[in-house]
């Protein structure tokens, strides 16, 4: 039975615990809403039905969605991007360092769309989806395309309305495809299509601004614990995207990648063989501020060249965290207005060789 069958007869599905896996959790002369500039009009029509594959399952939508519903990172972003405002997201809290519950571009997109409307937020985690609060919701779509959703979540929520997974691994779709699968979702490609133009633009004018990054390797770790420094994947967003800046992509990040399962966007290395992995530029984030310390006054962490040679950034505001791991659309200008002085001066103390 179709969702919105279901809701029409008032069907709410019980509540279910089950895995929602976390990611691990001005330079720029784009102003602060450059790249997010989208129309507000209608969806088109008759671009429905439309059929849209996932790595998960095929959604059917029959129909332009007028309630949407964001879980993950990005969806919410894509959707406000293109001029909708969500009936649910992602409760954003955590990351956002604030009480908030949205992370600041996307509350500044929202009240620019409608300063009224306050979406509900979801709290999606590893112990807990909120099947029963979702589904209150009456969603016409679900948007979970940059998100770790499990088979047994996906199939659930497609109970509720059709849903719009990841199209290959899990926490590993990269900006443009965020935008225009969501665009696909609700009939509003050409949008879509625009904002990509907009956003490769002002990641091309990055890039002129910044020869220092050309010839530099870059790796992305992170810590957790203090057993093991994680590094992602070339496939990941946060290196996709240094990659367009001029990076080169570190040659662990496949490595790692071809030796894991298709599940994983990041694999954990130990400590003692932190000193062999040479990048000329690391960026990380950490778990804690404890642990932070704890990792960076580890004689083995700091014989990683890029530590040795002060070509080693620590992001520890949570929306900078946020930010760089999973670019988009809506949050682009604002990353690169933070994050390139950062980077820049990462790069010029880089001893390349």
């Amino acid at each position: 039975m179709s969702g919105r069958y279901w809701r029409r007869a008032g069907i709410v599905m019980i509540a279910a615990t089950a895995l929602f896996a976390g990611a691990c959790g001005s330079e720029s002369s784009s102003d602060s809403t450059g790249a997010a500039e989208s129309t507000t009009g209608q969806a088109d029509a008759s671009a429905f039905p439309v059929s849209i594959p996932s790595a998960l399952g095929t959604a059917e939508i029959p129909e332009a969605p007028e309630r949407i519903v964001t879980l993950g990172w990005g969806s919410e972003d894509a959707a406000l991007a293109l001029g909708v405002v969500p009936v649910g997201v992602q409760n954003m809290q955590s990351d956002s360092g604030t009480d908030d519950g949205l992370l600041p571009w996307s509350r500044a997109k929202l009240e620019e769309l409608d300063p009224d409307a306050e979406p509900a937020l979801l709290t999606a985690s590893s112990q807990e989806m909120p099947y029963e609060q979702i589904a209150a919701l009456t969603p016409d779509v679900i948007l979970a395309v940059h998100s770790g959703l499990s088979q047994e979540q996906f199939d659930q929520l497609s109970e509720i309305a059709p849903t719009v997974a990841y199209p290959e691994r899990r926490w590993a779709t990269s900006w443009e495809d965020q935008i225009t699968t969501v665009g696909k979702a609700l009939g509003r490609s050409a949008e879509a299509e625009a904002l990509v133009t907009r956003t490769e633009d002002t990641i091309a004018e990055a890039k002129s601004q910044h020869p220092e990054f050309t010839g530099k390797t870059v790796a992305f770790g992170s810590s957790t614990e203090a057993a093991s420094y994680n590094f992602y994947f070339d496939t990941d967003p946060r290196l996709k995207l240094l990659a367009s800046l001029g990076f080169t992509v570190d040659p662990l990040a496949q490595q790692l990648r071809e030796s894991s399962d298709r599940t994983k966007f990041a694999a954990p290395v130990s400590l003692e063989l932190l000193p062999t992995y040479n990048p000329d530029v690391l960026l990380a984030w950490y778990l804690t501020p404890d642990l932070q310390s704890e990792v960076e006054s580890n004689p083995l962490f700091t014989g990683i060249k890029a530590v040795r040679d002060d070509a080693y950034t620590a992001l520890t505001a949570p929306p900078l965290v946020y930010a760089s791991s999973t670019p988009n659309v809506l949050s682009m200008p604002w990353l690169l207005n933070e994050l390139l002085p950062q980077l820049s001066q990462a790069a010029v103390n880089a001893q390349v060789g």
